[in-house]
């Protein structure tokens, strides 16, 4: 029944009007619906009434509840007033419960029977109710949360509810699966998926919820604050256990003949049986809730006028017909030959026709002869169809056993199958078929459905991209277009239908993202769509300006005749122009297609030669005009170079240039020295692998006095003063909080950062104007032969970083 009862209430709350409503007209829509009678669709109450339910005020019902729920259309509000006329009680009209019901479907909150909505109610008072304590009635106690009133209340009740409907008998919460989003838990999103809010909301309200106690972690020295526990639930589910384990050790005990049972008081009494102990004249006690007593060995003793030993099961080899009781002195003293019966009978005044077709009855008062077989005692009662004793393949006077179709749509037995919820993560696209999604019976028909959604829903991630929102929203208005499209005609078979029609894409153009004529990124008309009915249209109004101005007199007759076959000639042509023109398309797609096979030869052609080319430096065949060696080499004395530009710049005069050659020559003799004396194990030994940790050791050696540079001129003056004057800036006008000064500081950092990579850029554009004043104009070899010196060394990583250094001085 949990399952039963928490379809209805997604129904609810999935129903469209209730897509933009807040959570108190929601919860004031599940209110409504456990208080709801079996045979209509109208709830009268009080203001007060729903007030204590929803956790506000009677001003707050009567000015904000009901205008609002009125607004959402979800239910219809009339006010019931006496003769004097006053305001008695509020008249709602709950129209999904009364469409569902006029429908006759599938749908949730049609199979609801009155014992669904009796115990949808008593759960709903264990969690919502305010509590009452009438004169001369039983005393019905507060909800879980019946002190969370004022604002937010709505919302705190509905999650409760929820949460309560998703707790198993351990009181444990089924967790939403998925991947979680970053910086919140798996609780927080189900709270939030569960109420279809926002997580942020959602961490609100299960704050709330723990601090009143109505929700706990479930084991937090295992799982920690990931999974939630609802303790209510399982304190419920214990009590019922406990119960029924001590009325049956209770059970088990011998009776003591001399003991004497005391008489229950009137609290102890159930009063549906004290009513039945008051209508029955024996005082026959039955058990069980579905009218089956479980044994019949007590009933000839106090009636003597039913059947004796007709209702005991007999051997599988007995015959199908009983002959009687053995050793009757006359035959009207017992029942007359009948079919054997199941230990199981009905207590209606009828008999016992409406189990399978067992003629008969077993209730005291009827006579001593059964009641003949009536038409129509084949069918089950829905009340009936849970008993688990019922004998479905016992024959009935030598009949073919009956076989019941089997649980699905459509059949008999099927109204009275729990129904069949959508997916969690299909919850928005299936909302259309939600209804037809109950009448599936296999599970495996529903896995595999499901699994073709999430294949489609995932292929128009792709469109919009993978906007997981977006991609869901389109898919449910592509379900909903095209059942739309059927019209009167009913959906017979939901898989075939969403295989064939409801999931697939149909462009009706030559655009990939059309989807019946609206394109699927931006849910806008197709403009390729547009263009093509655009050209079709302005082809018809063409020819038929063309018949009606060189035949004007034409009769109406003789002119739908001449219209009818210049569009089809005009058709024809255009028809034939556009073969010519995709025909010469695909011929110059094929010569295009030929240019770029031959662009592609000439390439390889032209890297096969360069491969082949030897190194320039050591001369080593095949190596693509450079091995890998004298690469790694280059790039080292690239690095070096670097690295002594760097040390000059902050030591050298400008101005002296002979002074400045000497200081550059030392400190390149000494980085190479220091780079040369790097070691390379014996087992690792080779060239390259000199060269490579060569080349490694000389970026550390850039590195190293690139950081000493830019330390040395961030504390000069220039850039400390910098630091200072942004400091004082960031401080201005704000308080001297912790963190203002952090911020504080930090900018400080950057400028100073900034000042130093400045002033090394201008110490190395003059170190490198100075070089380049003391070398003869007439020395320098020619701009184009030194381009195609540059052009052919390779550009590394190092090469480029060396290349923005230079380019800021």
């Amino acid at each position: 029944m949990r399952s039963a009862l928490l379809a209805a209430v997604r129904t609810i709350l999935d129903d469209p009007r209730l897509a933009e409503a807040c959570d108190l007209v929601r919860l004031t829509s599940v209110v409504l619906l456990a208080k709801a009678p079996a045979a209509s669709a109208h709830v009268i109450t009080m203001a007060r009434d729903l007030g204590g339910w929803l956790g506000y005020g009677v001003s707050h019902v009567l000015h904000t509840v009901v205008p609002r729920v009125r607004a959402s259309g979800v239910a219809t509000t009339k006010r019931a007033r006496n003769a004097e006329g006053w305001t008695q009680a509020l008249d709602f009209e709950f129209l999904p419960l009364k469409e569902a019901r006029a429908a006759h479907g599938m749908d949730p909150l049609s199979l609801l029977t009155k014992r669904d909505l009796a115990t949808l109610l008593r759960f709903c008072e264990a969690v919502l109710c305010p509590g009452w304590a009438p004169r001369y009635k039983p005393e019905t106690p507060a909800g879980l949360l019946a002190a969370r009133q004022g604002r937010g209340a709505a919302t705190d009740r509905l999650a409760m509810l929820l949460l309560a409907l998703e707790a198993r008998e351990d009181g444990r919460v089924r967790m939403a699966p998925g991947r979680l989003p970053k910086g919140y838990s798996r609780a927080e999103v189900t709270v939030a998926r569960l109420l279809g809010c926002s997580i942020g909301v959602a961490v609100e309200v299960l704050k709330r919820l723990l601090a009143m106690g109505a929700v706990a972690w479930d084991r937090p020295e295992r799982h920690g604050q990931t999974r939630l526990l609802v303790p209510a639930i399982r304190a419920a589910y214990h009590r019922t256990r406990f119960a029924s384990s001590s009325a049956t050790d209770e059970s088990r005990k011998d009776p003591d003949p001399h003991e004497e049972t005391p008489p229950l008081s009137e609290s102890e009494r159930c009063t549906r049986c004290a009513a039945e102990a008051e209508d029955e004249d024996e005082g026959l006690v039955l058990e069980g809730d579905g009218w089956a007593q479980l044994s019949f060995d007590d009933v000839p003793g106090r009636a003597a006028d039913s059947a004796c030993g007709d209702q005991t099961r007999g051997s599988e080899s007995s015959s199908q017909v009983d002959p009687g009781v053995v050793g009757a002195s006359a035959p009207g003293q017992c029942a007359g030959p009948h079919a054997v019966h199941p230990p199981v009978v009905s207590l209606f005044r009828s008999g016992a026709a409406e189990l399978n077709g067992f003629s008969g009855s077993a209730v005291l008062g009827q006579g001593r002869l059964r009641e003949r077989a009536r038409s129509g005692e084949d069918q089950l009662e829905p009340t009936l169809l849970q008993d688990a004793s019922l004998d479905m393949h016992s024959p009935l006077r030598g009949e073919q056993p009956i076989k019941f179709p089997e649980v699905g749509v459509g059949t008999r037995t099927g109204l009275f199958t729990r129904p069949v919820a959508v997916p969690e993560d299909l919850n928005r696209v299936l909302a259309p078929v939600a209804r037809l999604w109950t009448g599936l019976s296999r599970e495996s028909t529903r896995r595999w459905l499901a699994k073709a959604v999430r294949l489609e829903l995932m292929r128009l991630r792709s469109f919009v991209g993978n906007q997981e929102e977006v991609a869901e929203h389109r898919l449910a208005e592509r379900i909903k277009r095209r059942l739309d499209r059927q019209g009167t005609s009913p959906v017979q078979d939901l898989a075939g239908w969403l295989i064939k029609r409801g999931l697939p894409q149909n462009s009706e153009c030559w655009s990939h993202m059309c989807d019946d004529g609206i394109r699927i990124d931006t849910a806008e008309p197709c403009e390729s769509c547009d263009c093509m009915i655009g050209d079709r249209r302005r082809l018809r109004t063409l020819v038929a300006d063309r018949v009606a101005a060189r035949n004007r007199n034409l009769p109406a007759g003789e002119w739908r005749t001449g219209y009818d076959a210049e569009l089809q000639a005009a058709f024809r042509c255009q028809a034939a122009a556009d073969l010519a023109r995709r025909e010469r398309t695909a011929k110059e797609r094929v010569g295009i297609l030929g240019a770029v096979e031959e662009q592609k030869a000439l390439i390889a052609s032209a890297n096969a030669e360069r491969a082949a080319m030897p190194c320039a430096d050591c001369g080593v065949p095949e190596a693509a005009g450079l091995c890998m060696t004298c690469t790694l080499r280059r790039e080292t004395g690239a690095l070096v170079a670097k690295a002594v530009d760097i040390a000059v710049a902050l030591r050298a005069d400008v101005d002296d240039l002979h002074g400045l050659a000497t200081l550059t020559d030392q400190v390149l003799r000494e980085t190479w020295a220091f780079v040369l004396k790097t070691d390379v194990p014996e087992e690792g030994g080779g060239a390259t692998a000199q060269a490579f940790a060569q080349r490694e050791l000389a970026k550390r050696v850039l590195e190293q006095r690139l950081q000493r540079a830019l330390d040395r001129l961030g504390e000069s003056e220039l850039a400390e003063a910098e630091a200072a004057h942004v400091k004082r800036m960031e401080l201005r006008g704000r308080f001297l909080a912790e963190k203002n000064i952090k911020r504080a500081a930090e900018a400080a950092d950057r400028a100073r950062n900034q000042v130093a990579e400045t002033l090394l850029g201008e110490f190395l554009g003059d170190l490198y104007r100075a070089r380049a004043a003391a070398v003869p104009h007439d020395a320098l070899p020619p701009w184009r032969e030194r381009c195609a010196e540059l052009s052919g060394r390779p550009l590394t990583e190092e090469t480029a970083m060396l290349g923005d250094l230079a380019a800021t001085s």
